[in-house]
């Protein structure tokens, strides 16, 4: 038995419209890919009303929304233009410099993380827990009663943890609300 010959089925259209095609798919996932990679994309929520697929949000928050990343619609100008920015970007090689260790040092972008009113109340508390402790402590330790020291000593230790475990937290929170 013969084996039956496959038939492609854009072999009956002109091979310049199917080079056309595939060459602009190419180079929309070519500038998508680049626009990841430079950091380029805005995020889009998972949501059902909008036809969307769960299988396309791969990414989702600790008991929240899924979520991907995209660059934002493009029209065919706009790609052909982003396109040929991008190679003029990667055509341009970075001049080198005469020293060495200038070379080797990196920049750090510092990241500020956002400020929210819990957290900065949190803060509040806890320096005035702090300096209430404080003062409490010195209260005791200046009124000479029986085991004044020590107990100014319990008073003061309880306050700077009271403040230190609520500024933790507020970090936490900071940390928590920048991972959004």
């Amino acid at each position: 038995m013969a084996k039956k010959l496959i038939q492609n089925t854009n072999a009956n259209l002109p091979p310049l419209l199917v080079l056309e095609y595939f060459l602009k798919d190419k180079k929309k996932e070519f500038v998508i890919s680049k626009l990841h990679e430079f950091g380029l994309v805005r995020k889009e929520f998972f949501d059902r009303k909008l036809g969307h697929k769960k299988k396309d949000f791969k990414l989702k928050k600790f008991l929240g929304k899924r979520y991907r990343f995209i660059p934002a619609p493009m029209t065919e100008a706009e790609l052909e233009h982003v396109f040929t920015l991008i190679q003029t970007l990667l055509s341009i090689t970075p001049k080198a410099t005469s020293n060495l260790s200038e070379g080797n040092k990196t920049l750090k972008k510092s990241q500020t993380l956002p400020l929210s009113p819990l957290s900065l109340l949190l803060v509040l508390v806890g320096l005035a827990g702090l300096g209430g402790g404080g003062y409490a402590s010195y209260l005791v330790f200046t009124n000479n009663g029986v085991l004044a020291l020590e107990l100014a000593a319990i008073i003061a230790a309880s306050s700077v943890f009271f403040s230190l475990t609520l500024i933790v937290l507020a970090r936490i929170l900071r940390i928590v609300r920048s991972l959004r």
